[in-house]
């Protein structure tokens, strides 16, 4: 299979969609790895490590989208993409659709079939491509907060664990999931008061026994109207599969914040949880709203994308491997995961969650393909509205 891999052109992004190691094992199998040259740079992997790995490098990236069988992206195109979005092309990549009409738009107007990371699921419970991209958000949030509290930063010069005589700050995070419960661990390394919030228990419980510190609430507006006001750093991780994400913090809750407090919105890219904070970039991370500061960064893991890229393909090349040595139909047989990934196919939204979000027509990739085999997956898929 020929396998494309262009170089992201979002802003600070330096994450790559296949390390050369993991490009060699493939190429070993006889596939064709097109590489966009200086892909790899921004994480550490120079043109020379994928032309030892028996990859192709390629300057022009049409030319990628227009050769590949199967397109491997880190993020979702941008504006200037679209253009090289195609049928022949099975494009793999997180997507985040239901906050992105245009992007879905365009993606049915090409006749695009696309997976999305974020909605690969094991066993119907967990997310094993969105994973490893969440605990490192989840880690990473209380370092930037950590750093934008500094006064060379333009914060209001505060260290979060503060001294023997000086008391540290009030952490809130909103969602107990594997954003929230790193945010935790870290905040609480850190030194901080630590509340999290989510309406599930077993979540709650289950950092509880990890930290017993860790103050856990059930997240109601009732609870988050009381503790939030307290608090100097708010991280919101709640993520809902395939839908945007509610906005949690409303105008109404703004008003209680603490003066110059700092949010950091980890669910900007599935919509955002916070009222009016729209998404902003690592050239200009924060902004001013009302009398706190948002930092609503989409991409927050292209900021150490060495590790990020090396955590995302020990999670992705089990699949891209499937799809380059089996065929994408043959998988779509075989393997429920990417099934239940596909947003997108031939020109059809298979998403709906999605397609409620956007107000979108839907279609069941069930009675699209017409396999019988498939009757277990729209059963088993009824709850979860594929």
């Amino acid at each position: 299979m020929i396998i494309g891999v262009p170089k992201e052109i979002k802003n600070n992004e330096n994450r790559v969609a296949i390390i050369p190691e993991k490009a060699g094992m493939l190429s070993e199998q006889n596939h064709n790895i097109l590489i966009e040259s200086n892909a790899g740079t921004g994480a550490g992997y120079p043109d020379k490590d994928y032309v030892n790995s028996g990859c192709t490098i390629i300057s022009n990236v049409e030319e990628i989208y227009k050769n590949a069988e199967l397109l491997t992206k880190v993020k979702e195109p941008l504006k200037s993409e679209y253009k090289y979005l195609n049928k022949k092309s099975i494009l793999f990549t997180f997507l985040h659709l239901s906050a992105n009409k245009n992007l879905a738009i365009n993606l049915l107007k090409s006749e695009t079939t696309s997976i999305a990371y974020e909605a690969v699921t094991k066993n119907g419970k967990t997310f094993p491509l969105l994973k490893p991209m969440s605990e490192i958000a989840g880690k990473l949030a209380p370092q930037i907060a950590a750093n934008f509290l500094q006064k060379q930063y333009g914060g209001p010069g505060l260290l979060i664990g503060g001294t023997s005589n000086v008391k540290p700050l009030n952490i809130s995070i909103i969602g107990a999931g594997i954003v929230g419960y790193n945010a935790a661990i870290i905040s609480t390394g850190m030194g901080a008061n630590v509340t999290i919030f989510d309406i599930d228990n077993n979540k709650l419980l289950n950092i509880k026994n990890y930290d017993k510190k860790i103050e856990t609430k059930f997240s109601s507006k009732e609870n988050l109207v009381k503790y939030l006001p307290s608090s100097q750093i708010i991280i919101n991780g709640v993520y809902i599969p395939g839908s945007q994400t509610p906005k949690i913090i409303d105008e109404s809750i703004q008003k209680l914040i603490k003066k110059d407090s700092l949010i950091i919105d980890v669910a900007i890219d599935q919509g955002g949880g916070v009222e009016n904070l729209n998404a902003t970039s690592h050239d200009k991370p924060i902004i001013k709203l009302n009398n706190f500061y948002g930092y609503a960064v989409p991409n927050i893991p292209g900021i150490v994308p060495r590790t990020a890229s090396q955590a995302l393909n020990e999670a992705t090349h089990k699949y891209i491997e499937l799809i380059a040595n089996h065929g994408f139909e043959s998988c779509l047989i075989s393997n429920k995961e990417i099934f239940n990934a596909v947003n997108t196919y031939k020109g059809k939204l298979t998403s709906k969650p999605i397609s409620e979000s956007l107000d979108l027509n839907y279609n069941s990739l069930y009675k699209i393909i017409k396999w019988n085999y498939y009757e277990y997956h729209e059963r088993s898929n009824q709850n979860t509205g594929r």
